[in-house]
């Protein structure tokens, strides 16, 4: 699905009763033979529309050939199950997002990536689903009820992260760096060895014991930057660099 020429739907419909209210409330475009296809973003627009299923009721919403979101009619209109058809674009996306969010956000890419490269996530979980995905809405949540099981995905707690560099006087070894190196005396200057900084060949933990012995560990870690040809770093730049090894 390529192109721009698109403007997508002013307001979400995230179940079958706003989907059918939605189509109701849109008026067929005058002389044309398929009153139940409408535009549903831009009038005259027919690369998004929504339509009712004559065959089931569901209601469909259509991006430019293809159903991509498909409302089912049984239920009570609120907890109906939704159907996805993952066709893999980043328009596709932004459509999905427009009319889900934030309950479903699709990852879908028509690159060649390693598999999985059709990420639905439903509630906070990640699914692979290249062939469909179907939804169950709900109060308690939204879930995957149809398609693969979820798989974990790595996340960074930031929170925990921030507080851990905390506790390893991180921000404190970082201040006096800094203000040596304004004082031109830089610390990453000392000779090590034969004269060179020697790399890094210790472990995180080992990096945790340093940063935490005070300034005898500091200057143990800033001996052992690498310093840039013809210009000084940043302490910003090196310092996290010294907990990656």
């Amino acid at each position: 699905m390529f192109g721009s020429n698109l403007e997508l739907p002013g307001n979400r419909m995230l179940s079958y009763d706003s989907a059918l209210k939605k189509h109701q409330s849109i008026k067929p475009i005058r002389g044309r033979s398929d009153q139940n296809t409408r535009p549903l973003a831009r009038r005259g627009n027919d690369n998004l529309t929504i339509r009712q299923d004559p065959s089931n009721s569901d209601i469909v919403v259509r991006l430019y050939q293809t159903d991509i979101i498909r409302y089912k009619s049984g239920g009570d209109g609120y907890n109906n199950l939704i159907e996805l058809d993952p066709y893999p674009s980043v328009l596709t996306n932004r459509v999905m997002w427009s009319i889900l969010g934030p309950h479903t956000n699709t990852h879908w890419s028509d690159r060649d990536y390693p598999l999985p490269n059709h990420i639905t996530e439903v509630g906070g979980r990640y699914y692979n689903t290249p062939d469909y995905a179907l939804i169950q809405p709900a109060e308690t949540g939204w879930t995957l009820v149809g398609g693969e099981k979820p798989f974990e995905v790595p996340r960074l707690d930031r929170k925990e992260a921030k507080q851990a560099l905390r506790d390893a006087n991180f921000y404190t070894f970082q201040t006096w760096l800094n203000t040596l190196i304004r004082l031109n005396n830089d610390p990453r200057a000392e000779s090590r060895g034969w004269g060179r900084p020697k790399p890094f060949e210790w472990s995180p933990s080992q990096a945790f014991q340093y940063l935490t012995a005070g300034e005898e560990g500091w200057r143990e870690i800033a001996g052992r930057m690498k310093r840039g040809g013809g210009h000084q770093e940043g302490a910003g730049e090196p310092a996290a660099g010294c907990l990656q090894s």
